[in-house]
């Protein structure tokens, strides 16, 4: 440990030596050549120059800035104020005027004559088409669909109607009806022989055969029931 601390003096000791040479040599005279050069030089440069900056502002505003101002209140803006009153009486009468006395009357001239013209063009000429034109035509129309109308019922009534009513009259009234009495008088019929062949053998075998043997029957075995209990 005591070697290696040795050594490590002797390497730092090394290392120092020449730094601060080069430091002395170097870095000291540029050091005090930069505060010489700040002293002397840069700062009055600095100062002068901002100054020169300070009194180029002030004789601007004072020789273009303060005269432009001042022109522009006590000059421009008076001067516009009185331009505005003069452009309002020079142009606003006379054009109030203008207005009222000609284009007013103009306009309404024009609208009488437009609307005269549209009368005239339009509405005559439509109106006379209607009348001349269109309602005779659509009264032409109307009487035809009429006529057909009443063709085609004269042809539906004398070539359907009348011979449907006829053919039902002479042939199907007649044959529905005799069908009618024909298929009543047979319901009678069957209903007589459902009678006698079904319903009366029915009720003579119930009350003559099946009623009987099922008394005979319930006696039995009554009898029987009562021979096995006791």
């Amino acid at each position: 440990m005591a070697e290696e601390r040795a050594a490590e003096g002797c390497l730092v000791a090394f290392v120092r030596v020449p730094a601060r040479i080069f430091a002395l040599l170097v870095v000291v005279p540029l050091r005090f050549l930069w505060e010489l050069l700040l002293a002397a030089v840069l700062r009055p440069c600095g100062r002068a120059l901002g100054w020169l900056v300070v009194q180029v502002c002030r004789l601007l505003y004072w020789t273009v800035g303060w005269p432009l101002v001042r022109l522009y209140r006590y000059v421009l803006v008076p001067c516009g104020h009185a331009l505005a009153r003069i452009g309002r009486t020079l142009l606003r009468a006379p054009l109030a005027w203008l207005g009222r006395q000609v284009l007013a009357p103009a306009g309404r001239v024009l609208w009488t004559v437009l609307a005269r013209l549209g009368h005239y063009l339009v509405v005559v000429p439509l109106a006379a088409l209607w009348r001349y034109v269109l309602e005779p035509c659509a009264r032409a129309l109307l009487w035809l669909l009429t006529a057909v109308a009443r063709g085609a019922g004269w042809v539906l009534r004398v070539l359907v109607a009348v011979p449907l009513v006829r053919l039902w009259r002479v042939l199907l009234y007649p044959v529905l009806r005799e069908l009618g009495r024909a298929i009543a008088r047979a319901w009678r019929i069957g209903g007589r022989i459902w009678r006698f062949l079904v319903v009366r053998p029915w009720r003579w075998v119930r009350r003559e055969v099946w009623w009987p043997a099922k008394a005979e029957i319930g006696r039995v075995l009554r009898e029987v029931r009562r021979a096995l209990v006791g």
